[in-house]
């Protein structure tokens, strides 16, 4: 499909950077672009639907069109739009969510940090971790170890996490002081009649070693999905 001169998408391509994106197929095939959502259905502006399976990117999952999401948001808007939380600054939207996700969560301690994305919140976990052992008196542990084929963003820092090497080609990553073990896929890399249970534990074997053959006073963490979201 070639864009139509003028038309919504030839204005897309002209104006919109995308990111993990294939220019070469947005370029001869235009965008697919959205203009309705109702629950889990989408409808495109040639008026085709979809169900919306991934939610957005994992943010839509209340579904399109739910009106206590809209009248919440009106009334927040009418209220106050928008104060941010550096220098001690908050309000009482964002202390009600704390103390919700404190409830909920399983650890009897521990505040509650707001960012943007995942991205956002993994390289705020970088930082936090070489803060941290700087304040202590270690600045050689800040090492972190991840797994191939992991996902945990695309930010410089987030990427260099995630273990794709489509994230690292062209972007000189990952940067120093990130480290890939094995990926934990049974159904494709365990041995010949190697049970589950045993893959895990030679998994877990490579891990430590890992960290022994790095030096443990050097390695501040280990990051992994309890559940896959974008991994391969």
């Amino acid at each position: 499909m070639t864009a139509i001169p003028n038309s919504i998408e030839a204005r897309h391509i002209a104006s919109v950077l995308h990111p993990a994106t294939n220019f070469k197929a947005l370029n001869a095939d235009g965008p697919l672009v959205m203009t309705q959502g109702r629950g889990v259905f989408v409808k495109d502006n040639q008026g085709k639907e979809y169900i919306e399976g991934l939610a957005g990117l994992w943010c839509t999952s209340l579904g399109h069109g739910v009106k206590e999401l809209a009248e919440a948001a009106r009334q927040q808007m009418e209220t106050v739009a928008y104060t941010h939380m550096f220098g001690g600054r908050s309000h009482e939207p964002a202390i009600n969510l704390a103390e919700k996700l404190k409830e909920l969560s399983p650890l009897d301690t521990g505040k509650v940090l707001f960012g943007c994305s995942g991205s956002d919140a993994n390289d705020t976990q970088i930082k936090l971790i070489r803060y941290y052992n700087n304040a202590v008196g270690r600045p050689e542990k800040k090492k972190i170890i991840s797994r191939k084929k992991g996902y945990h963003g695309v930010t410089l820092a987030s990427a260099s996490l995630t273990g794709l090497p489509v994230n690292h080609a062209l972007f000189d990553l990952p940067m120093d002081g990130v480290l890939h073990t094995e990926t934990p896929h049974h159904y494709r890399n365990a041995e010949p009649g190697e049970s589950e249970e045993d893959y895990a534990a030679r998994l877990a074997g490579q891990l430590e070693e890992m960290i022994l053959s790095e030096g443990p006073e050097t390695v501040a963490a280990f990051i992994a999905e309890p559940v896959m979201g974008a991994g391969a």
